[in-house]
């Protein structure tokens, strides 16, 4: 995917953090509303989303006509549960309240911030020893018109993340696969980073306020906090 999809491998977090923005933008600024940024526990992970995971056996012909009848389904059980007519006849409105609720759909997860993308491909590293020596990844795509998000005012998980969702209606299973067959410049950049730098990265997180409570504003997120610190203490 020459041309589409740019890779840079980076030796470490340090040299990440250094260097991702003098990458992205030509005066090397961070600037708010130019990207989205998912994070991914393996680098050779897909970006795939998790209705096309759930059902990747099933023939691509086959699986799309599940997903019409799945998102019939669950239109149909939202006008009996008296969600509002706005949402109910926005398709991306109804897709993103279904994605926030567990429903599996055709939408991707992403987060304005590099930083919390990195916390979520790098976690796994620390809290599982089977994911010890392998590499994770940051993708960075432009904002476009298929961003979207879920219709909740009182989702502080989603606030806190910077969390958006991309919508792909197009019948490939995954983003790549689509960027391939469209795009005619950079659409994605995928960052690679060794995940052994996931102890320092995360301490690295944690003191600039990223870390599993501030994304996950509950006891549980508090559970995977006091966990993630223990376990990155008591490593030498």
């Amino acid at each position: 995917m020459d041309g589409v999809l740019r890779v840079i491998e980076y030796g470490g977090w340090a040299e990440f953090k250094r260097d991702l923005f003098l990458e992205l933008f030509d005066d090397g600024v961070f600037r708010p509303g130019r990207y989205l940024f998912r994070g991914a526990g393996q680098a050779d992970w897909p970006l795939t989303t998790a209705f096309d995971r759930q059902f990747a056996a099933i023939p691509l012909e086959r699986r799309m006509a599940l997903w019409g009848r799945l998102i019939q389904l669950w239109r149909e059980g939202c006008r009996e549960a008296g969600v509002p007519a706005a949402v109910i006849d926005d398709d991306r409105q109804l897709w993103a309240l279904g994605q926030h609720h567990g429903m599996p759909t055709r939408l991707l997860d992403w987060t304005t911030s590099p930083y919390v993308a990195a916390y979520f491909a790098l976690r796994d590293h620390v809290l599982a020893a089977e994911y010890a020596g392998h590499r994770v990844a940051v993708w960075a795509r432009p904002q476009g018109v298929d961003v979207v998000s879920a219709p909740s005012m009182e989702n502080v998980r989603l606030r806190n993340q910077g969390g958006k969702f991309t919508l792909c209606r197009a019948p490939f299973a995954s983003l790549e696969e689509y960027v391939e067959r469209f795009a005619t410049d950079v659409a994605l950049t995928k960052c690679v980073l060794p995940a052994d730098d996931a102890q320092p990265a995360l301490s690295d997180l944690d003191a600039m306020g990223i870390n599993s409570y501030a994304l996950f504003p509950d006891l549980s997120g508090l559970a995977a906090l006091a966990t993630m610190r223990a376990r990155i203490a008591a490593d030498p």
